[in-house]
């Protein structure tokens, strides 16, 4: 009888042990690097299928609600930085943004960036899914590209956000009142008059 039960016994603890081998082998698989790594990509991927498709119609109408906007505020000589996440994938490079989730109109983006005033005007608006999904954005990867040095901080950000996205971002100098867009590692000067075709040619 007692070796029988302590056949049982052996036979329990070697149960035990196979399932605490296989608990530790699970843990180590999920808290490896790769495997995280591997699981952040997937995240971020799965996200990405989530983007609201945005038709061309809907395309042209926000633009030129961002041309109404930036003439307005270049006349009042405003400064301002409108970020189109074209790929749903600026999250990860923004910090201490206001989520606004609010329509698309040139009057929110003026009242945004209107002056000192207001507490939203500092940072960029990230444009997502047909909204304005956030406000008060800071761009956390600066770009190490050289860069003219009246870059300020506003330009360099926007810089280094189009070398790790797909957005296209617009950056209306409030100290000289040009306007560059920032898209795929590069930046270019813009005609005022230019801006709407120059977004359509990028994105539409």
């Amino acid at each position: 009888m007692n070796i029988i039960n302590t056949q049982n016994e052996l036979l329990l603890n070697s149960e035990i042990i196979g399932i605490l081998i296989i608990v530790l082998i699970f843990v180590v698989i999920i808290f490896s690097p790769l495997t995280y790594s591997l699981f952040n990509k997937f995240i971020k991927m799965f996200k990405r299928t989530l983007i609201t498709n945005t038709s061309e119609e809907e395309k042209i109408s926000i633009i030129q609600e961002i041309q109404t906007a930036v003439d307005l505020l270049k006349t009042s000589e405003k400064g301002a930085s409108i970020v189109i996440d074209v790929k749903n994938e600026t999250n990860e490079y923004v910090t201490d943004s206001e989520l606004i989730d609010s329509r698309i109109t040139s009057n929110l983006m003026i009242n945004i960036f209107e002056g000192s005033k207001t507490p939203l005007h500092d940072g960029a608006i990230i444009i997502k899914n047909n909204r304005i999904d956030r406000a008060s954005a800071y761009i956390t990867n600066l770009s190490q590209q050289p860069v003219p040095k009246k870059f300020g901080t506003r330009h360099r950000s926007a810089l280094g956000l189009s070398e790790v996205t797909k957005a296209i971002i617009i950056v209306l100098s409030e100290e000289t009142g040009k306007i560059r867009i920032f898209f795929n590692s590069k930046y270019e000067d813009v005609n005022q008059r230019d801006l709407f075709g120059r977004i359509v040619d990028l994105w539409v």
